[in-house]
């Protein structure tokens, strides 16, 4: 076990019992930021065949590091076009966007933009203060009124503008973007906004996009999202607004790393495949996935690769795979590099009793993304009978795998239920309804990207309000403010 202090490197002692155990090498690193494992789904390979391996590279935070953060930039974009007006939207939009407030702190600096025909600046960036309490904030979000059409383009740049001086100073921006229509003045094809994303990529922003109700393009605000690394959510109904706003500052303010990248490169007779469940290039012998931002949780990418035949008893160094990412706090880029080793054996009781069931069940779940956005595709061009057969097909093969994941059963089984019903509703229907299309892109975007999931609040009911609306707030610290200033007479 070689050991550095200050945390610096840290090789677990994991890494030595493997090797001794005739398994595949798990290597576990480190620093102050994050720790960074690398396994494969099956340690140890049987002898006298070729045979493809699943290799999960993970990153999740380092626990005992001290909370410190970088201070952020965060521009809130709301919709307030005529739509808003309906279902209890904009209520629950402001709620959200106050909600998000109270999730920063004086270090941090926010701005409001909303557009409808339009786009403009409810609020200059300025630092957050007394977050949701603070005058300026409430009592604009609190005026807000709903009317007009969907500048979302607009809506997303002018918040970018309002963030780019901060990037030099340290601050890390982040966009909120709420829609519940199709964007209709300006720049409006998913081709685009796509592409307004990798721009706003490269000047480091990040973009989440929360699509409400039914009428907003889903394709559209996934691109946007995906391409700047951002989360993105779906709102059935307004009442989720608040849970969603408040899930992605917690995010936000437990970022750990950014700009994560990781490679492998193929050694010793292994050759590549491919990366599962995530955007991957592969060239040569070399294989390259993005996580992009690392918060609170771990996040992995898994990659394919096929191994040569090997002798009894033989060990092969099958891969080296390099973590790349971006301390938040530092600013500095962190370089960390991993080996994978397998071990031969003809013992197929041991290969089967060494095999890594987790890896599995995540791997059975990044197809199933990939298998998801496959349906929407099919499904799109009128072959609703053939997206119907895979997802049939890949029913069956989910509740073959069950018993061998231990404790990731029951996900299985949830997923090949839903799976399930959704071919026999494609066959008794001949296509993907409103609904099932944003829900099944979305499922599919957050299995890929390991997006906590937000949970499901049920519709709103005719005349419900939240119980203390953005104006009630801003009533009673107006109410609160005269009455300190009588208390001073």
């Amino acid at each position: 076990m070689l050991l550095k202090k200050n945390g610096v490197l840290l090789l677990v002692l994991a890494v030595c019992a493997a090797a001794v155990l005739g398994a595949a090498t798990v290597f576990a690193e480190q620093s102050e930021t994050v720790v960074f494992e690398v396994t494969a789904d099956t340690p140890v390979v049987q002898t006298g065949e070729a045979r493809k391996v699943v290799v999960r590279a993970l990153v999740r935070p380092y626990t005992r590091r001290e909370t410190v953060r970088a201070p952020l930039a965060v521009a809130l974009v709301l919709d307030k076009s005529g739509s808003m007006a309906s279902d209890g939207k904009m209520d629950n939009a402001k709620r959200g966007a106050l909600e998000a407030l109270k999730m920063l702190d004086s270090r941090d600096v926010a701005t409001i933009i909303v557009y409808d025909d339009n786009a403009s600046v409810l609020v200059r960036a300025r630092s957050v203060g007394n977050g949701a309490k603070e005058p300026a904030f409430l009592r604009a979000i609190s005026r807000v009124r709903s009317g007009g059409m969907t500048a979302l383009h607009d809506g997303v740049v002018l918040g970018a503008e309002q963030l780019e001086p901060f990037i030099d100073e340290g601050f890390i921006p982040r966009i909120v973007l709420l829609s519940d229509g199709i964007a209709n003045v300006g720049p409006s094809s998913t081709e685009e906004l796509a592409r307004l994303g990798r721009g706003l990529a490269r000047r480091e922003m990040t973009i989440t996009t929360i699509g409400l109700g039914l009428d907003y393009h889903e394709d559209l605000m996934t691109a946007l999202a995906a391409e700047s690394g951002g989360n993105a959510y779906f709102a059935r109904n307004a009442r989720m607004l608040p849970e969603i706003f408040t899930r992605d500052m917690e995010d936000a303010v437990t970022l750990t790393a950014r700009r994560v990248r990781i490679s492998l490169r193929a050694l010793g007779g292994a050759r590549p495949a491919r990366v599962i469940g995530r955007p991957g290039n592969l060239t040569g012998d070399l294989l390259e996935a993005s996580i992009d931002n690392l918060y609170s949780g771990e996040k992995y990418a898994l990659f394919e690769m096929e191994l040569p035949e090997g002798e009894e008893g033989a060990q092969l160094e099958a891969a080296e795979v390099v973590l790349e990412y971006i301390d938040p706090v530092t600013g500095d880029t962190v370089r960390k590099s991993a080996p994978l080793t397998f071990s031969f054996t003809a013992d197929g009781a041991e290969v089967e009793k060494r095999q890594r069931t987790d890896i599995v069940s995540q791997a059975a779940l990044a197809r199933n993304a990939e298998i998801r956005e496959e349906a929407v595709r099919l499904a799109d061009e009128g072959k609703a009978q053939e997206a119907a057969q895979m997802l049939g097909d890949r029913t069956k093969q989910l509740r073959m795998l069950a018993p061998s994941v231990g404790t990731a059963a029951p996900q299985m089984d949830k997923e090949s239920e839903y799976f399930e019903d959704l071919a026999e509703s494609l066959l008794s229907t001949g296509g993907l309804s409103n609904v099932e299309r944003k829900e099944v892109l979305n499922d599919a975007y957050m299995q890929k990207t390991q997006q906590a999931p937000v949970e499901v609040v049920s519709g709103d009911l005719p005349g419900d309000k939240p119980e203390d609306t953005p104006e009630d707030e801003a009533e009673e610290e107006e109410k609160e403010k005269e009455g300190e200033g009588n208390a001073s007479k």
